[in-house]
């Protein structure tokens, strides 16, 4: 049995198929979408769980480079803004509008987890990313320039890997 982070099969496996540059998208219970194979469905009922327990659950599991949420957020959902920033804290946190979640970052997203999130601009889109440092210590080389910015991110953050 295992002893710690994401215990859902799905989910699990989905954080596991992530190559940098993947986007998940983890939505709230509203978000329209088609229930394919690539959507994973936490919602049990109004709220439940919500979208800051689901983040912090894939956050012990998943290097997040960045995340993006819906322009609108920051004004009339500061509760899910301020959340996501203190959950990633060292990922670069970026704005889409709206219909960027229910069009290109639909059609694009690796994944999409729906969350019983019960609130608007509760969606978030999870970029995919790697510890820099760690994914060059074998090469015997610096990091090359063209990885300055990922790597200065996970410097800032004092990161080197998924906590």
């Amino acid at each position: 049995m295992r002893r710690k982070g994401v215990l859902n099969v799905k989910l699990g496996k989905a954080i596991s198929e992530m190559g940098h540059d993947d986007i998940m998208m983890v939505v709230d219970a509203g978000y329209p979408m088609a229930y394919e194979d690539r959507v994973i469905d936490l919602a049990l009922c109004p709220g439940i769980p919500d979208l800051l327990t689901v983040l912090r659950a894939i956050r012990q599991d998943m290097w997040v480079e960045a995340y993006h949420m819906i322009d609108d957020a920051k004004a009339n959902n500061p509760n899910a803004w301020n959340g996501v920033a203190e959950v990633f804290p060292d990922a670069k946190g970026g704005v889409k509008p709206n219909e960027w979640f229910h069009e290109d970052g639909y059609r694009n997203a690796k994944f999409i987890v729906r969350t019983g999130a019960w609130m608007p601009w509760g969606n978030v889109a999870l970029v995919s990313g790697i510890p820099v440092r760690e994914w060059f210590d074998n090469t015997g080389a610096d990091v090359p320039d063209s990885w300055t910015e990922r790597h200065a991110l996970n410097v800032k953050h004092g990161q080197t890997g998924v906590e």
